[in-house]
């Protein structure tokens, strides 16, 4: 490797660094949020994106920490679908393994730790792209849904 192919992989560790510390900056401030973004963009994977806040009913999405290409959205309406779901295979076991181990009241505990909720909830975000109205969708408790709804 070249000196100037070794001063180019330099000066874009240095631009992926300097981008990742105002995002995270961002972040700290309340003018943008990691998500977990499910589906529904054209362009965007699924997995964890950095949301912005942009103007006026407007949300910027990113797809990976560091990348400076970003995709605008103009947003018509966001709702949140609560969703939850209990394992009762879970809370038997759990039931069992706390009735062995510690009698009666462990049975109770073990039953209630072992079949807790897992929240599924999701915020439905629905924007404008051109004159087609998209939905994309988002891994979202009420906390998540709130820091989303704030970036609006």
């Amino acid at each position: 490797m070249g000196f100037f192919e070794k001063l180019k992989e330099q000066f874009n560790f240095k631009e992926a660094y300097n981008n990742i510390k105002a995002e995270q900056q961002a972040i700290n401030d309340g003018r943008a949020g990691r998500f977990e973004y499910l589906g529904g963009h054209p362009d965007l994977v699924a997995g964890e994106i950095i949301v912005w806040k942009g103007e006026k009913n407007t949300l910027v999405l990113q797809q990976n920490t560091g990348n400076s290409y970003k995709y605008k959205i103009h947003v018509t309406q966001i709702e949140w679908d609560e969703q939850g779901e209990r394992s009762l295979g879970k809370a038997a076991v759990g039931a069992i393994v706390g009735g062995v181990l510690t009698g009666g009241i462990g049975a109770i505990a073990g039953a209630a730790i072992g079949g807790r909720k897992k929240d599924n909830s999701l915020a439905i975000v629905r924007y404008k792209d051109g004159d087609i109205e998209r939905e994309i969708y988002f891994r979202a408790d009420a906390k998540k849904y709130q820091e989303l709804v704030r970036l609006l």
